[in-house]
């Protein structure tokens, strides 16, 4: 008897100071993880960036520069723009000449230059020709010429007129690009009208697909 009841007066004062029941211990528990605080963020951490990294190069820059030198013949024929300039009238109270009926050297000067086919460029065998045909037109700025496109018989009549105008304003503007004076350049096209060789054949063609010059004296 005296054994049960100590029992029962331990088990009251555990109740009261040693012993805590589930849903306390569990409500403590939470309580104290609610006041850890979680480790916050001050900055966020960004790439340098310097001067070295940033590629200040324009497009032009990054190309290689081309080499001095020379203006290649290319060169010089596209800086021939094919702008419309206007196209001086022909006189009526003159008419035009073989060069070599005023002077037999003028023949040397005053060549036919040829092109290929369908083309109106001026080649490069041409060019040395007008250049010559340039220089005697500015030592003599009296003299002025009419220049002559011609073709071979391929294509329709309408289409070769168109082509050899071309032809004709292609050896205008390159005179006029050399200084001579657009009044003094008259152009004229006869399509494959006047041929140099009658003949259907490769050579008779090429020798078609030219330019003549004329030289201007009063009627």
């Amino acid at each position: 008897m005296r054994e049960l009841k100590w029992l029962v007066i331990n088990l009251i004062v555990l109740s009261f100071f040693g012993c805590k029941c589930p849903t306390k211990i569990k409500k403590e528990f939470i309580e104290e993880r609610e006041k850890e605080k979680k480790p916050e963020i001050t900055s966020i951490i960004k790439p340098e960036v310097t001067p070295s990294t940033i590629d200040t190069k324009t497009p032009d820059e990054t190309k290689p520069k081309k080499e001095e030198g020379k203006a290649t013949y290319e060169e010089i024929t596209a800086a021939i723009k094919e702008e419309e300039i206007p196209v001086t009238p022909i006189p009526t109270d003159v008419k035009f000449v073989k060069p070599e009926e005023i002077h037999p050297e003028l023949k040397g000067i005053f060549e036919n230059i040829y092109f290929d086919f369908d083309k109106y460029n001026i080649r490069e065998d041409a060019a040395q020709t007008l250049k010559k045909i340039g220089d005697y037109l500015l030592k003599n700025p009296e003299i002025k010429i009419l220049i002559e496109g011609h073709c071979d018989e391929r294509g329709t009549r309408e289409y070769n007129l168109v082509l050899g105008e071309q032809r004709a304003l292609s050896a205008r503007r390159f005179l006029i690009v050399m200084g001579v004076s657009p009044k003094r350049l008259y152009t004229v096209s006869y399509g494959e009208d006047m041929p140099a060789d009658p003949r259907s054949n490769e050579e008779a063609w090429a020798k078609n697909r030219r330019c003549e010059f004329k030289i201007e004296v009063k009627k």
